[in-house]
């Protein structure tokens, strides 16, 4: 029964994304350095699509068309977990059907200056 369950949730999962979707994937410019010394941003995340929460990930599927895409990061600027800061950034976007895109969120000119391409 439970494993019937976990296959039933996998597979409605799996049914949610719009077959025509685009896809979005966040990341976190340098996030190797992050505690250290360089661009401090360890996280970035899609969790807000046309002001509506979703599901925070590094990877999101999106209906195509005109998007407001909302965007976490958490920064830390030194090896101190409590110096950690977080910012909330949004980007309009028209998206195309099937397409792959990319947020990058680096930390110049401003901390969490987010950009979205299309991947090639």
């Amino acid at each position: 029964m439970r494993s019937a369950l976990l296959g039933a949730l996998l597979l409605g999962g799996c049914a949610a994304v719009p077959q025509n979707a685009a896809r979005i994937e966040a990341y976190a410019a340098n996030a190797q350095f992050c505690g250290h010394t360089g661009t401090p941003i360890c996280e970035a995340r899609v969790n807000r699509v046309d002001g509506q929460a979703v599901f925070a990930a590094t990877t999101v599927h999106v209906e195509p068309g005109r998007r407001r895409l909302g965007v976490h990061c958490r920064i830390n600027l030194s090896i101190m977990i409590g110096d950690a800061q977080t910012f909330q950034r949004e980007i309009e976007a028209t998206l195309e059907a099937g397409k792959r895109y990319r947020v990058e969120a680096r930390m110049d000119p401003e901390p969490c200056t987010v950009t979205l391409a299309e991947e090639r």
